[in-house]
């Protein structure tokens, strides 16, 4: 008789201006979502003071013990601003030549010395050619220091530490072979993810998102920064009549930066199956439609499609999903 064990892990998705957790129990492959929580609240991950991580910690603890969640086993995500992340190509090695060809690759491409950064790395693809395609991390060790410091103060034991664009991966993609680009929005930041055959093949971050959207409105209409949140949720780019022309050029870099690395992808030969749209921005009104010219299907990821939940949770947990795809994807990693 063969026995299936549950396994319950807590993703954590500390943002810059939010922290989101979800608890996923895993068995027989049904995966379940215990709970979930979101806390607006701005961590500066480039803050080393004890008083901002202790700070964090509570805030993380208070999160954990009103959304009710039962493990203290946890997978989270480091910032895309804080990790260097690069696909790189090597040539045939021995497993004994990895390690040294990987770190001399990364001198190349990581800005800080080596000894000051973690290096982590997988390979994602082995060509016929004998060649190998592999996945370079580099994160400061200073901020893995402070990382690791909050789990440790908030008594959660840590399995794995990655960067965002894994975890939407693996809530978003699953199993899709497809070609996708990946258009996540967030509140300061916007990062474009090309992954084919469920493989990241490269990453790019842009230092405008949603804040920088609600910012601009509210300049221009002279109005609080909540008010212009709202304007921004009720009418998004469909009442151009209410929302100010500044928003434009914002969404016209994101799509231009997109459309270039489109470029790029098609002059190998290749295109887009579909763009994805996620983040805390992914339900602006008229979003999709103005992504609409770039020759690929438009749709919004649904992190909750893999999920099982109470049916009547759904309306709640569907206003909030997009925010957790980054929470959920953490969770949704095995052991």
């Amino acid at each position: 008789m063969f026995f299936s064990s549950k396994k319950s892990i807590l993703g954590i998705d500390i943002g810059t201006t939010n922290i989101k957790i979800a608890q996923i129990t895993s068995k027989d492959n049904v995966h379940t979502l215990d709970t979930y929580g979101l806390v607006n609240v701005s961590f500066n991950i480039d803050e080393t003071k004890e008083e901002s991580i202790s700070k964090t910690v509570l805030i993380l603890k208070n999160l954990i013990e009103k959304s009710g969640v039962s493990t203290n086993k946890i997978v989270a995500s480091l910032p895309n601003s804080a990790v260097f992340t690069s696909v790189i190509e090597l040539p045939p090695l021995k497993e004994s030549e990895l390690k040294t060809a990987i770190e001399f690759e990364a001198k190349k491409y990581v800005p800080l010395p080596i000894t000051e950064m973690t290096l982590s790395w997988s390979i994602i693809e082995k060509m016929p050619d004998g060649k190998s395609r592999v996945l370079l991390t580099a994160v400061p060790n200073s901020i893995l220091r402070s990382y690791l410091k909050i789990f440790q103060q908030a008594k959660l034991e840590p399995i794995a530490l990655e960067i965002e664009a894994l975890a939407l991966i693996r809530a978003l993609i699953g199993d899709d072979k497809g070609s996708i680009l990946i258009i996540d929005v967030g509140a300061r930041s916007t990062h474009l993810n090309i992954v084919e055959n469920g493989n990241l093949l490269l990453t790019r971050n842009i230092p405008m998102g949603g804040d920088t959207i609600t910012q601009k409105i509210a300049e221009s209409l002279k109005i609080s920064m909540v008010r212009a949140d709202q304007f921004k949720k009720d009418f998004g780019l469909t009442q151009t009549n209410l929302i100010p022309e500044s928003i434009k050029p914002i969404l016209a870099n994101i799509k231009s930066e997109a459309k270039q690395l489109q470029g790029i992808y098609q002059a190998r030969g290749k295109k887009f199956d579909k763009i994805m749209i996620v983040g805390g921005t992914a339900n602006l009104p008229g979003l999709n439609e103005f992504f609409a010219d770039m020759d690929a299907k438009i749709v919004n990821g649904d992190p909750l499609s893999r999920l099982t939940f109470p049916a009547d949770l759904k309306p709640v947990i569907s206003q909030y999903a997009t925010n957790l795809s980054v929470a959920i994807g953490l969770a949704l990693r095995a052991h």
